[in-house]
């Protein structure tokens, strides 16, 4: 050899040496952080939730890796196992990490064939590319290599073989073979055939191309030489080759045993709030229960969508431990970015139950006192809100136990006005409800009434705490959570008489008749609620052990076709309650010891009173004053504006005068309009011609054995001219026709819940 030539080969050999040098110190410093574990941080997974006994609510697909629906080694069937170390590594077990001869292989084939055919990864190298992401690339493909080789030798071939099966990425987001085997073919692993075994692992390859749905066929013939070649390798005998050939593949989707969805939503919400990052969350829900209260409420909605309910919810909760046990919503939307649980909306009355236990606990009221229902009207700005009762009665004198239980408006709001917004407001908030975020001065009187939006959520809390002899707690949807202490809010027995009024039958029936969809088989507190122009109706109940709330309505908007809480809603109360005790003893209603019960007259109406055994509460006064307005002009309201109606003649346009009289008849009433006398006589009214400007009214009142008038007003008032009829259309006046006939303007009214 010549010098020169030795030279040369000197020259090359060092070259190639420092390539090398350059290629292994490239290569270290590409190579992957090995992990400590091959198990998944909960943090790079979605968490799946399980209701109380297990049963799956949700399977997520969008976390980095599969940390919830795994299995052992062991636990993979053994024909699964060989299928994929013989479709992806026949030489697995053999190898350290990269497979030398089969990169040989792939290489030549795809030199021949002038493009990549193969690329001959190992199952070490998939892993790596899943657990450290690269640009597919040859510089890639050899450092995959190096890093198989390390992950092998820190955790075993087992360990690795393990990870892949549980994380091999399908089509779909799925992970693994049991996601993989719930997507395709409906079961777990275990439950395959054969031939669906051996797909799984074909699947991996292309889950587009092999498609079960799409490409039957090619997924055939694919298994069908897999099974071949594992004969050939003499992985499986030729009788267990001959099963896979005859096997159907037949595709088939896992669908949830449990329909939660809006449920599961709010749970993730506030497993995320709380910081609980366990990949799996077990929740309180009541798996059957669930089922149950589901399939109620829908039929219920498809029943009543005729009438214009589109939406529906229901919530179930257990009283000692606030735990929700029911949540359906109706239809079940995808998304459910507006649960109806948890929108707020008009309440209507429901809210009353609150304002009488204020006014028991803080008033000294007893179930007998007296309330006047009597017409109630207030000043809105230049307009007028007349308060009114559903059935458009007024009964007079009422005991409070009859007020509530017949859910009277105008009793309610004297009430409000009693016990003073702010309290109300302030319980209120107490109990959870936030979504009263307002001030008193926002709401006013009409509280009561439902002038505010709460949620079914908030409102079944708030009828948990009456439950709970007066003591709040928090609802909680997550299992294992510590339990806070019960917040005092309403006494015992201020809650024990509140439970007995909504569960009288007999109480209620002036306004919703004898035998109601109300009175349920046991004894339970019922109340109900419906917002102006029958857009929500409400139903909430309890009992010592379950408090459950029904909403109907239309979350988009508009009213219903005159539904109440008692004629939607309510008839579901009644099935979830009936459930209920089926499967448990009747709890009963919470009695408090301390309570007494004596002789009492109670009122609804004109005498006699209704005699009867009713409770007394201990420490406080016997049976309070009635309620009723002062000697005063009634109508019109102080700043109150008219305005003439150009489609009826002049002559037919009358107001009526009326007063506030206290109960009592007068002997005579005068009437004075700007200074002049306008009539009187012996009742309490006078029909007015109504002419435009701005007016002054008086009254000169004598009673029964005084010989000297009373001096009430003066009131002032005034009458637009006639407003143009193309202004009867515009939102900013209404129009109201009363006997006698007269029509006028007044600024909309603000709503008026119903009763019922």
């Amino acid at each position: 050899m010549s010098a020169r030539l030795r030279r040369r080969l000197g020259a090359a050999a060092s070259v190639a040496a420092v390539a090398a040098v350059l290629l292994g110190l490239a290569t270290w410093r590409s190579r992957m952080p090995l992990p400590r574990s091959l198990r998944p941080p909960t943090t790079t997974v979605a968490p799946q939730f399980l209701a109380a006994d297990g049963t799956p609510l949700s399977y997520s697909y969008r976390g980095a890796l599969n940390a919830n629906a795994t299995l052992a080694l062991w636990q993979v069937p053994p024909l699964l196992r060989e299928a994929f170390v013989s479709s992806e590594d026949k030489r697995y077990w053999q190898h350290g990490g990269a497979d030398w001869i089969a990169r040989v292989d792939a290489l030549c084939e795809n030199l021949r064939a002038g493009h990549v055919v193969r690329g001959a990864s190992t199952i070490g190298e998939q892993v790596v590319r899943i657990l450290h992401p690269r640009p597919r690339g040859y510089w890639s493909h050899w450092n995959a290599g190096f890093d198989a080789a390390r992950l092998l030798r820190r955790f075993g071939h087992a360990q690795v073989l393990e990870f892949y099966l549980n994380q091999v990425p399908y089509g779909a987001r799925r992970r693994g073979v049991v996601q993989a085997a719930r997507y395709y073919f409906g079961r777990d692993p275990q439950a395959l055939d054969p031939a669906e075994q051996l797909a799984l692992a074909v699947l991996v390859r292309s889950p587009t191309r092999y498609d079960p749905r799409r490409h039957p066929r090619a997924l055939r013939r694919a298994v069908d030489q897999l099974a071949g070649r594992m004969q050939a390798a003499g992985t499986i005998a030729a009788v267990q080759a001959e099963a896979v050939r005859r096997a159907p593949i037949a595709p088939g989707q896992q669908t949830l045993a449990l329909d939660a969805g809006a449920f599961v939503v709010h749970a993730a919400a506030r497993a995320r709030a709380l910081g609980r990052q366990a990949p799996v969350q077990r929740t309180t829900l009541d798996a059957p229960l669930q089922r149950f209260v589901q399939d109620a409420l829908t039929r219920r909605q498809r029943l009543l969508a005729a009438r214009g309910v589109a939406d529906a919810a229901a919530l179930v909760v257990d009283n000692r431990s606030g735990a929700v046990l029911a949540w359906a919503v109706a239809p079940q939307h995808g998304s459910f970015a507006l649960d109806p649980v948890l929108s707020p909306r008009q309440p209507g009355s429901a809210l009353k139950p609150f304002v009488y236990g204020l006014a028991m606990q803080n008033l000294g009221w007893q179930p007998d006192t007296v309330l006047l229902d009597t017409p109630l009207a207030e000043a809105v700005g230049p307009g007028v809100h007349r308060y009114r009762n559903y059935s458009g009665r007024h009964y007079g004198r009422v005991s409070l136990r009859y007020a509530l239980a017949n859910s009277l408006n105008i009793p309610a709001v004297r009430t409000a006005q009693a016990v003073g917004v702010a309290p109300i407001v302030e319980l209120l908030q107490e109990l959870g409800f936030r979504s009263l975020r307002r001030g008193a001065d926002y709401y006013g009187p009409a509280i009561v009434l439902g002038d505010g939006a709460v949620s079914l959520y908030e409102l079944v809390q708030g009828y948990a705490m009456l439950a709970r002899q007066g003591r709040w707690l928090p609802l909680h949807v997550l299992a294992g959570l510590p339990r806070p202490q019960p917040l005092p809010l309403l006494s015992p027995a201020v809650s024990s008489v509140l439970a007995s009024i909504l569960s009288d039958p007999d109480a209620r029936a002036a306004e919703f008749g004898a035998d109601s969809v109300l009175d349920l088989p046991y004894p339970t507190a019922v109340k109900t609620g419906t917002s102006s122009d029958y857009r929500d109706t409400w139903s909430v109940g309890f009992d010592k052990r379950y408090t459950v709330g029904v909403w109907m309505g239309r979350l988009g908007g508009g009213s219903t076709d005159g539904l109440t809480g008692s004629s939607g809603p309510a008839p579901v109360l009644r099935e979830v309650f009936a459930r209920l005790r089926r499967d448990a003893p009747y709890a009963g209603l919470w009695q408090d010891p301390k309570l007494r019960q004596v002789s009492t007259c109670e009122w609804i109406g004109p005498p006699p009173c209704v005699r009867r055994e009713d409770w007394r509460l201990p420490g406080a006064r016997a049976a309070a004053p009635v309620l009723a307005p002062t000697l005063a002009i009634a109508r019109p309201l102080p700043g109150e504006t008219l305005a003439l109606d150009p489609r009826l003649p002049r002559r037919a346009q009358v107001y009526r005068f009326t007063l506030d009289t206290a109960g009592v008849a007068p002997r005579r009433v005068e009437w004075l309009l700007d200074g002049r006398r306008l009539g009187g006589g012996d009742v309490d009214f006078l029909d007015w011609p109504i002419t435009a400007g701005s007016h002054r009214l008086q009254a000169r009142v004598w009673l029964r054995g005084a010989a000297a008038p009373r001096q009430l007003g003066p009131v002032d008032f005034q009458v637009l001219g006639a407003v143009p009829a193309r202004a009867q259309a515009g939102s900013s006046w209404h129009c109201v026709r009363e006997t006698p006939p007269y029509c006028f303007r007044i600024p909309a009214p603000l709503h008026c819940s119903r009763p019922r």
